[in-house]
């Protein structure tokens, strides 16, 4: 197992419903997403596991179905947060509102708590981006959450690595980073995003202007 995880910073799977509801494309007929769904249980299970090995926050997007259910199974569920979304996909049928928006799931293990975001509330209203993973998040917002939930030097976990958001914003934010993803693709577009990212941390201060 892991040791010396400071935070875990990641994005699951959503529920199979949500997977096979995804759409894209003009007429919004295109499946978006093709990676495996989660189960609720999975999902439980993986949140008990991240609390345990993270010595501070677990900040997740989940479903809301899924993070509704947190905190009746005993898991420390500190705040429920919200990614709104301005520029979110409508609702393609026509016959109901769009969601516009995503849960955030925020726990911490038994013990003090800290943080550096102040007062700000736990609501981030940052426009969802394209990129080379169907549900890829924007650094902005990736860069906001390591910022408030770790400090410098520290490591980050994202067990669903994806495209390497998060570990692009760890190396940007001076974290250390540990990456985790199933698919060769997303994970060699990964390595290659962090390796860029942190070539140009490297670089000369003339070679910046």
């Amino acid at each position: 197992m892991l040791a010396g995880v400071d935070a875990v910073i990641t994005d699951p799977p959503y529920g199979d419903k949500t997977h096979k509801g995804a759409r894209t494309g003009g007429n919004g007929h295109d499946t978006l997403i093709t990676f495996q769904s989660i189960t609720e249980d999975s999902f439980m299970y993986l949140c008990k596991q991240f609390v345990e090995l993270a010595k501070r926050w677990v900040i997740m997007t989940c479903e809301w179905q899924h993070a509704a259910q947190l905190e009746s199974s005993g898991l420390p569920l500190i705040r429920l947060g919200v990614w709104i979304k301005p520029n979110g996909a409508p609702q393609f049928t026509g016959d109901r509102p769009g969601t516009g928006w995503e849960a955030v799931a925020i726990l911490h293990r038994e013990g003090k708590k800290r943080w550096n975001g102040g007062g700000h509330h736990a609501v981030w209203n940052v426009p969802k981006v394209e990129g080379e993973h169907p549900t890829i998040k924007p650094q902005r917002l990736l860069k906001r959450w390591v910022k408030d939930f770790t400090d410098q030097n520290e490591c980050i976990l994202d067990p669903f690595m994806g495209s390497g958001s998060t570990g692009v914003a760890a190396v940007q934010m001076n974290r250390s980073f540990i990456g985790i993803e199933i698919d060769k693709k997303y994970f060699d577009i990964a390595v290659e995003r962090i390796r860029k990212a942190q070539q140009q941390i490297l670089l000369p201060y003339e070679d910046l202007i």
